[in-house]
């Protein structure tokens, strides 16, 4: 057996294990929130009490949209998209060093990579591809907005994102474009949190200081940010950081305003080029780390709580049988939430623990077994030519009826390859043995065929069913070479992230010798189910709540998806195959 190695990393991969424990936290408890409504509901429909139902179908409706702007607003020039696209780990959104943005971007979570523009005094919307973007948003080809894009709404398929955060790049304040001010500032009202970002060669200007005191009239939370430290000498920073911090003080009329030193454009290259000591360098980790810990809290914490209060005085103003029951659920729901608020507290945020974010499409969920698929396939290739030998073959039709055909699962399969005209040729030939099986069954005789060792009328062919026993190979070839690859990769000879079914994890793991593989496997199996979990329950949330527009694709292949993962693929049946062997 192999020597032991830690595993390498299969769980999520956008933000590290302490704040993707505070997102599980809020997930479980989002969705405990919505099974009560899901009761109350339904309590409500039996009783007939429409007006609740109306109450609780507007509140889940509230619930599953669980939307959050976090606006990034500065001067042009200051680094906004570019430090947009560091945070996102990679180049999305165009950047320059003259006003570049001329509309309102919002980046989004999305299965694939793609550009929704979302025009003024418009329902209607144009899809484009991403790398188009600048085309449509950029003061260059779209001078003071004049193509009217309310938003452009980038998708690309970066997890964070996925809870419902929207990070909003907005154009430039101050500059010769006036359109591009006005823009920005009407925005405002529309924000939840706002990053204020200046930058050391000119820092908070007369100007900036004005839109600084706007911001923070518009949002509770305010993140200043100081851009392109990488110009000034390291012994020189913490002049700068403190004026920095000495003007929005006293601007803001504020005791402690914290302020985050960052390299935009380094934490960009060490992001694109996996450079972790050059990003730690570029201060961005502080700043995502508060970033993520307050999107991933106090807001939430915020929105469940709104959400626990709003149904337990429905609850407790209803009629329904079931309100005792609900009300307590819901009021100790309620109390876990802010018990875990005040615990989140005291505890503080932790170290930091750096994780590359994932962000390009080949890291998207996509399951299947992988056993599975390898037999789906063989037995595929094995009906393409048998199905045209038993059309036309004498010998194969009469060694066919023989076998007493296909099983039952494998005679549709047959079908939906085979014309009406090949089934005819191919079938007489079993239908006269089992003619000849039940009369002989009926006047006392023996079957001359037997019934496959069942007493009783002959059936479909189980044990001699051809089709089975080419998937039976499949599948025993499958699980050995598939063994042999994971454990190449515990070497270093590649990666995997495919999964497959509990059925053939069984065997999968009883030929697997080195037990860093059979780790590995299983915590990424573990992760795989995890996932799709979750994708299941937000599916649940936004159809009951209305909300099917934000369903993403990961989410619409969920239900498949898990169905899949707990019984291998349909065409398989991996537990009649083991009965086979």
């Amino acid at each position: 057996m192999d020597q032991e190695k830690t595993p390498p990393e299969t769980g999520e991969t956008t933000v590290h294990r302490e704040v993707r424990s505070v997102l599980s936290e809020f997930e479980r408890h989002k969705h405990a929130v919505a099974q009560v409504l899901r009761e109350v509901n339904a309590a409500a429909y039996q009783a007939k009490q429409e007006s609740l139902k109306r109450s609780v179908e507007d509140l889940t409706h509230k619930l599953a949209e669980d939307r959050f702007y976090l606006t990034v607003v500065g001067q042009f020039s200051r680094g906004k998209s570019t430090l947009m696209n560091a945070i996102l780990g990679r180049e999305y959104l165009p950047s320059g060093i003259v006003p570049v943005t001329s509309a309102i971007t919002a980046v989004s979570y999305g299965s694939q990579e793609r550009v929704i523009l979302h025009f003024a005094g418009s329902n209607l919307t144009t899809q484009i591809k991403i790398n188009e973007l600048a085309d449509f948003i950029t003061e260059r080809t779209n001078p003071g907005n004049r193509n009217r894009i309310e938003m452009a709404e980038v998708q690309v398929p970066v997890e964070i994102l996925q809870r419902g955060f929207f990070l909003v790049d907005t154009p430039g304040l101050g500059s010769a474009i006036r359109e591009n001010t006005a823009t920005t500032l009407s925005f405002l009202p529309n924000a939840d949190a706002i990053v204020f970002l200046t930058s050391c060669d000119a820092p908070l200007t007369a100007g900036e200081l004005g839109y600084l005191r706007q911001c923070r009239s518009a949002v509770r939370q305010l993140f200043v940010v100081v851009n392109k430290m990488d110009l000034v000498p390291e012994d020189e920073r913490a002049d700068v950081i403190d004026f920095v911090k000495s003007k929005a003080q006293e601007e803001l009329g504020e005791g402690d305003v914290r302020v985050y030193a960052v390299s935009a454009r380094d934490a960009l290259t060490a992001r694109m080029a996996t450079d972790a000591a050059k990003l730690d360098g570029s201060g961005l980790l502080p700043l995502q780390e508060d970033l993520i810990a307050y999107l991933t809290s106090h807001k939430h914490e915020d929105l469940l709580l709104q959400a626990c209060d709003r149904a337990a005085e429905m609850i407790a103003a209803s009629s329904v049988p079931e309100r005792h029951d609900l009300l307590g659920r819901i009021t100790t729901l309620r109390a876990e939430i802010e018990h875990g608020a005040v615990m989140d507290k005291r505890r503080g945020r932790g170290t930091r623990e750096h994780v590359e974010p994932a962000q390009s499409p080949d890291s998207l969920l996509r399951v299947s077994c992988m056993v599975c698929d390898r037999i789906v396939d063989a037995v595929f290739n094995f009906f393409r030519s048998y199905q045209y030998e038993l059309s036309v073959s004498a010998e194969v039709q009469h060694r066919h009826a023989d076998a007493g055909g296909f099983c039952a699962m494998h005679t549709w399969q047959y079908a939906n390859l085979a014309s009406p005209q090949g089934i005819c040729s191919a079938y007489p030939q079993v239908l006269f043995r089992f003619s000849e099986d039940l009369r002989d069954l009926a006047e006392g005789r023996a079957s001359k065929h037997g019934s496959n060792g069942v007493a009783g009328p002959p059936l479909p062919a189980g044990e001699s069913c051809p089709a089975c026993q080419k998937a039976v190979e499949a599948e025993k070839t499958a699980i050995r070479e598939i063994a042999d690859a994971l454990q190449s990769e515990s070497n270093g000879e590649g990666t995997s992230r495919q999964s497959v079914c509990l059925t053939h994890l069984e065997g999968l793991l009883h030929v697997l010798s080195n037990t860093t593989t059979a780790k590995r496997i299983l915590l990424q199996e573990s992760e795989a189910f995890r996932r799709i979990a979750e994708n299941l329950q937000r599916y649940a949330l936004k159809h009951e709540g209305r909300r099917s527009d934000l369903i993403s694709e990961e989410e619409w292949q969920a239900p498949k998806q898990a169905l899949t993962l707990l019984t291998g693929h349909r065409n398989v049946q991996p537990d009649a195959l083991k009965r086979r062997q």
